[in-house]
């Protein structure tokens, strides 16, 4: 039963990252959108349900990816959206590594799964695994916390707005589950 329990919670982190990872190459082509309501186009598919369980953090993936691309929006100086572009290009390096590093942890936890490794060892290399996945959430949002420093509290507070609808949307979007009276 422990096997399958940490089985189920090495799929439920690659499913985020998965989830992740869609969501960051949708909006790679979406770049040049220009308003708010736009973003919801970003945020299709598979990866709406497994952000469920990942929201929290996948709010600063969102935001890190998306605030540079808000310069009408939020009226942003040159300067300002020059540095929030810098701040997501210096976050998506690290994202690749971090990526690439639970690429190769989660093949070793494939083969530990394969080889019917003893329960310990497999959630050893599972911690492994999520402590990457942790250190790469705390990434993004130590650069959201960032970029919003560039922001006056007149923009922050509009990004909030635009934020809380967009979050809205995306719950309102979100399939309904059968069993939860929705």
């Amino acid at each position: 039963m422990k096997k399958i329990a940490l089985i189920a919670i090495g799929v439920f982190f690659i499913a985020c990252l998965t989830a992740n990872a869609q969501t960051d190459q949708q909006q790679g082509m979406k770049t040049g959108m220009k308003t708010h309501g736009m973003m919801r186009a970003n945020m299709g598919g598979m990866n709406q349900g497994m952000m469920m369980g990942c929201e929290p953090m996948q709010r600063s993936m969102t935001m890190v990816n998306l605030l540079p691309e808000m310069e009408e929006q939020l009226s942003l100086s040159e300067d300002q959206a020059e540095q929030l572009i810098d701040l997501r290009a210096d976050f998506k390096k690290q994202k690749a590594d971090f990526q690439a590093e639970m690429t190769k942890q989660g093949k070793k936890l494939q083969a530990l799964v394969n080889e019917n490794t003893p329960a310990n060892e497999v959630r050893g290399q599972m911690k492994t695994w999520a402590d990457t996945a942790i250190d790469m959430h705390s990434a993004a949002y130590q650069t959201e916390q960032e970029m919003k420093a560039l922001l006056t509290d007149e923009q922050n507070a509009k990004l909030e707005v635009i934020m809380e609808e967009h979050d809205d949307m995306m719950k309102k979007d979100m399939p309904k589950t059968r069993g939860k009276g929705k």
